[in-house]
C-alpha cells in the first residue's frame, strides 16, 4: 500500500435481543475470487464481519441475494456473517434474511443488512455492517463452497 493510500473500513452495528448492541469499526479488506465474485472481510479485538460474494460474471456489483452456506448451484449470491465478542466469550452469527450490496471501481464499498440466528444463545441478531473504500488486494482466492 502506497503511502497516500490509507486502509478501507469496517463500520458494524449488531442489535441483539433484548437490547444489547454490539458496535466496532475495524480495518478491512477486499480480494477478487478466482471464480468471480469478491471476499471482503475486517476484525478487530475478536469482532469482525465477513461477505463472501459470487457471480459467474466475474467482479460484479450491485445486489445480491444471501444464500446458504452449502449453496453451491445459485449462479449468483452472497454469505455474510458476523463474530462479535460477550465478554471473554465467541459468538457467531450468519446473515439468513437480509442483502448485501457491493459497489466497485479502483476501491470496493459493500453493506450487509440482515438477521441470523446466534446459535449459542438461540436467538436472532441484527447486522447492519458497512465497508467504506476496501483497497483490492492484488492478488485472487479461490472462493468455493466446501462442506
Amino acid at each position: 500500500m502506497g503511502a497516500k493510500e490509507r486502509p478501507g473500513h469496517l463500520y458494524a452495528l449488531l442489535l441483539r435481543p433484548p437490547h444489547d448492541t454490539t458496535r466496532f469499526e475495524a480495518v478491512a479488506s477486499a480480494r477478487h475470487c478466482a471464480g468471480g465474485g469478491w471476499f471482503i472481510a475486517g476484525n478487530t479485538r475478536g469482532n469482525g464481519v465477513l461477505i463472501w460474494t459470487r457471480s459467474r460474471q466475474g467482479a460484479s456489483t450491485g445486489e445480491f441475494p444471501l444464500l446458504t452456506r452449502g449453496d453451491s448451484v445459485s449462479p449468483r449470491g452472497a454469505m455474510a456473517a458476523a463474530r462479535f465478542m460477550i465478554v471473554d466469550a465467541s459468538r457467531g452469527v450468519t446473515l439468513d434474511s437480509g442483502h448485501v450490496v457491493v459497489d466497485s471501481g479502483a476501491r470496493i464499498s459493500a453493506r450487509a443488512m440482515g438477521t441470523g440466528v446466534d446459535a449459542a444463545a438461540g436467538h436472532r441478531v441484527a447486522v447492519e455492517a458497512r465497508f467504506d473504500s476496501v483497497p483490492l488486494l492484488p492478488d485472487t482466492v479461490a472462493c468455493r463452497v466446501q462442506l
